[in-house]
């Protein structure tokens, strides 16, 4: 008896979970080339600005030896707000990179993949494409986390295997494995 998943959802992010759901999104689909695989990825970009230089900038106050008062007054420093602050924007969970990477992993197979960006949280977006797309399977990757911090938050992957409307695959790091 072989099963046979022709729509298959795989939740990316670029992590390293991720990209094990990958390898073995790609193995399953390589064995049954009518298959589609969806790539999906919940939209978690953060832009952050990073000041170039921490250091102030000071200008003399020019006042051309002119007595105040009587009193002949040195330059006085002038330091500027923040907002004239050199700063660089960073992107984090840049949802371009992650679709290149992924489409770099895909593209040497020749695989029909579709790429989707979804919203709100990455445990229930994922549930609800799988439904919408009727997926027959999702391969989502162990996030690592572990101890408090999953007993308080759980685990993404635990809330997609309780909720999706279909089988739910987790792909683990097992020594890294890659494509064959």
């Amino acid at each position: 008896m072989s099963l046979q998943f022709n729509r298959i959802v795989v939740g990316y992010d670029d992590t390293e979970g991720s990209k094990n759901a990958l390898n073995l999104a790609i193995r399953l689909v390589k064995e049954n080339p009518d298959a589609q695989l969806l790539v999906a990825q919940v939209f978690e970009e953060k832009i952050e600005n990073i000041p170039v230089s921490n250091e102030k900038v000071v200008e003399p106050v020019r006042t051309n030896g002119y007595l105040l008062e009587g009193i002949q007054i040195p330059p006085l420093p002038v330091y500027h707000d923040e907002s004239n602050t050199v700063t660089h924007a960073k992107v984090t969970h840049s949802v371009d990179k992650a679709f290149y990477n992924a489409r770099e992993a895909i593209e040497p197979y020749n695989i029909n993949a579709k790429y989707d960006v979804l919203e709100g949280s990455p445990a229930d977006s994922i549930c609800d494409y799988a439904a919408v797309e009727e997926a027959d399977l999702v391969i989502v990757g162990n996030s690592g986390k572990g101890g408090i911090k999953r007993m308080f938050l759980g685990s993404t992957s635990a809330k997609i295997a309780q909720n999706a409307p279909c089988p739910v695959l987790i792909a683990k790091d097992k020594e890294n494995p890659k494509i064959p």
